[in-house]
């Protein structure tokens, strides 16, 4: 599931308390939502992150989560060759791939190497 992929490179600026991810490729980050308030404490962040926690703040933390996945994933194309998270800069919309993908299938149609 696509969505499960993205899910597993959303991670928390600990210093901007903000979700992000970052492109496969080029290494920008991509920014979404702040941490909630219940959950800004730079200790447990980690332990939220995995689930052991428990409690409202982890029924928060996880709410949030999955909420800046579904943000971040209007910001970032799937590549359809290799599967990887790119940013607009480094993806060919048209052949839904990312440009690194795209200059490598072209070279082979070519007959070059």
């Amino acid at each position: 599931d696509y969505m499960r992929q993205l899910y597993e490179q959303v991670f928390v600026d600990k210093e901007e308390l903000r979700f992000y991810s970052e492109c496969e490729i080029s290494g920008k980050k991509i920014y979404s939502i702040r941490v909630p308030l219940l959950c800004r404490n730079k200790h447990l962040l980690s332990s939220l992150k995995r689930g052991s926690i428990g409690g409202l703040r982890q029924i928060v933390y996880n709410h949030s989560f999955a909420k800046a996945t579904q943000d971040l994933a209007r910001y970032l194309n799937q590549c359809r060759c290799c599967g990887k998270w790119v940013c607009d800069e480094v993806y060919e919309p048209e052949k839904m791939e990312c440009k690194i993908c795209a200059a490598e299938i072209y070279k082979n149609r070519e007959g070059g190497n």
